[in-house]
């Protein structure tokens, strides 16, 4: 549902419902997230959209402008097996809405959402594609058969069917490869003049159901094609190869499945949280891949966290209580009760 929230802070004011997305998940919803995108219409800059995704393997965008209207609908299929694959989790990077990035064409195509599946899987998409896409479309909703994904390897298990599902993906902001470089034999490399088309990379962090925590770069680079796509390649790509400027795996795992994954701040990429099933919060260094520290004594498992800022973090996994940890009060002044101010 989509809500209209009131205007004033009057006690008697409520949220009023504005209209219901249906008919697109018929499975639990496991992302939600807002985008801001260049917009073709002359009269704005830009456009307001949903992406939505659900555990049956489905994925949309709705446009918030237009009362909700689905702009664009898919299936995630496994393209090894041609059959739907389930959705445990996803999120978006949106760098368009970053200081105003729809008046920069130099972040023009670098929108995205990524996927993770039950089988271990990270899928893709740039949203500039997909909305092209859509608008191909005689309905400008269903299109005879599916977009490609721009991004597609597996992060997590080994067909072993047990414990290989991503479960929390969190898009980490900017990356650390300098756009003038290319990946060659294993080494980041300056780019060759016959290989100099422009390079973007940007992190994204990855959590298993066995409880492992993986950093990656996505790399993102406009192919010679026509019409021209944007191909996404991940790094490491091997085992055998090392980031050099970042951890690929950070230890020790959690004992239980990995729930969710955040930032203090998307200009701070140096440091981030997990929480677990296991019933706690660990902080990493995303340089050396080390815990930083651990938060235990949760009464159960911790389904989701956000930092606000740099001091307040947010989590459930108590007995149904939303829990506030204030980093920046005062030891003496723990024990007192206190109020927050919004």
């Amino acid at each position: 549902c989509m809500w209209s929230l009131p205007s004033s802070d009057a006690i008697d004011d409520k949220a009023m419902e504005a209209t219901t997305l249906s008919g697109v998940h018929s499975d639990q919803i496991i992302s939600l997230a807002t985008m801001v995108l260049p917009s073709q219409n002359e009269d704005t800059n830009e456009l307001n959209v949903l992406f939505s995704a659900s555990r049956d393997g489905s994925f949309a965008l709705w446009d918030l402008d237009r009362n909700g209207e689905l702009i664009f609908t898919s299936q995630c299929a496994d393209i090894v097996n041609d059959s739907t694959v389930s959705l445990t989790c996803a999120d978006v990077t949106n760098p368009t809405s970053w200081d105003d990035g729809y008046n920069d064409s130099s972040k023009s195509g670098n929108d995205a959402i990524v996927l993770g599946t039950s089988n271990g899987y990270v899928i893709g998409y740039v949203v500039e594609e997909l909305m092209s896409f859509a608008s191909n479309s005689e309905t400008g909703v269903e299109s005879e058969g599916s977009p490609v994904p721009n991004l597609r390897f597996r992060a997590h298990g080994t067909d072993t069917g047990k414990g290989e599902a991503i479960t929390a993906i969190k898009c980490g902001g900017d990356g650390t490869i300098p756009t003038s470089a290319r990946l060659r034999g294993g080494d980041e490399r300056p780019a060759s003049s016959s290989n100099s088309r422009s390079l973007s990379s940007s992190i994204l962090l990855t959590g298993g159901e066995d409880g492992s925590v993986k950093q990656w770069e996505i790399l993102s680079q406009k192919t010679p094609s026509s019409p021209p796509r944007i191909r996404m390649e991940h790094w490491p790509r091997l085992s055998s190869q090392r980031m050099k400027r970042r951890s690929h795996l950070f230890t020790p795992k959690h004992d239980g499945p990995v729930s969710s994954i955040s930032q203090q701040s998307k200009s701070d990429s140096s440091k981030f949280l997990t929480c677990s099933q296991d019933g706690s919060v660990a902080v990493w260094s995303a340089s050396s891949g080390k815990e930083l520290f651990r938060m235990d004594g949760f009464s159960s498992g911790i389904s989701s966290l956000a930092c606000l800022g740099r001091e307040l973090l947010v989590t459930d996994g108590m007995e149904g209580y939303v829990c506030v940890h204030d980093f920046g009060i005062e030891e003496d002044a723990a024990d007192n009760s206190y109020d927050l101010e919004w």
